[in-house]
């Protein structure tokens, strides 16, 4: 057997999510489905569990492949054609036998779009709202960085980890054509955390909270628990 990476993209709005779930259709489920197919039948390991509706650019997954399917471009090709449209395998490379794919990663990267103008056909792919004080946004996405325990940025019934503490080490705003891209990196993110911050920035930008409700937030209390809409998000890189 061979230890492989994958990385993948996929639109995740026609799934509930990355992990695997009895009776629903998951990203996971589908992988190994298709995996079966062509005779894979170790179970697939992410780097992280995106949401429900949550895509991802970058997704990683690690798996044990019989050597058979050792020319990669070849494996690549033949589970993009069974994948097609809504998984994208990306690249396919081997890795060690220690490997994991959740485990051994040092940082995630998360993107939220936000389009600044209506259309039917972005808002699959981004949330609509159109940005009102940039400046004001940028500021409270500062105080996100460093160490803290995000519990009360966790959405109800935990992420599956022992502690809630996690690092963030970049949090920035950058304008593209009509939408702002709302970026993170850090060493990992809780169960919708993401998308709660997300929540709180476009509380402060409207005017009804504050960047000090904000740092309070940050040290534990609870003041505005709304999660942003999941299309707008993707896991948009994870590093090793």
């Amino acid at each position: 057997m061979i230890k492989v990476a994958m990385r993948i993209a996929y639109y995740g709005g026609d799934f509930f999510g990355f992990q695997r779930q009895k009776n629903q259709v998951t990203i996971c489920g589908v992988l190994e489905e298709v995996f079966r197919s062509i005779g894979i039948f170790d179970l697939c390991v992410g780097s992280g569990r995106t949401d429900k509706g949550v895509h991802a650019s970058a997704q990683v997954i690690s798996v044990d492949i019989p050597e058979f399917h050792r020319d990669f471009d070849r494996l690549k090709q033949l589970l993009n054609t069974k994948l097609y449209p809504r998984i994208k395998i990306k690249q396919i490379w081997q890795v060690e036998s220690g490997f994991h794919a959740r485990f051994s990663v040092k940082r995630r990267g998360y993107c939220y779009v936000l389009s600044q103008k209506y259309s039917p056909f972005w808002v699959l792919f981004s949330h609509f709202y159109p940005l009102k004080n940039p400046l004001l946004v940028q500021e409270s996405l500062n105080a996100f960085r460093g160490v803290y325990d995000f519990g009360a940025f966790m959405k109800n019934g935990g992420s599956g980890c022992e502690s809630s503490v996690r690092e963030i080490f970049h949090a920035k705003l950058v304008k593209r054509g009509d939408f702002y891209l709302i970026s993170f990196w850090g060493n990992g993110f809780l169960r919708s955390q993401i998308r709660l911050m997300v929540g709180f920035l476009l509380e402060i930008d409207k005017g009804n909270l504050g960047i000090e409700d904000l740092k309070r937030q940050l040290l534990g209390e609870k003041i505005f628990s709304v999660p942003a809409p999941s299309n707008g998000l993707f896991l948009s890189r994870v590093d090793y």
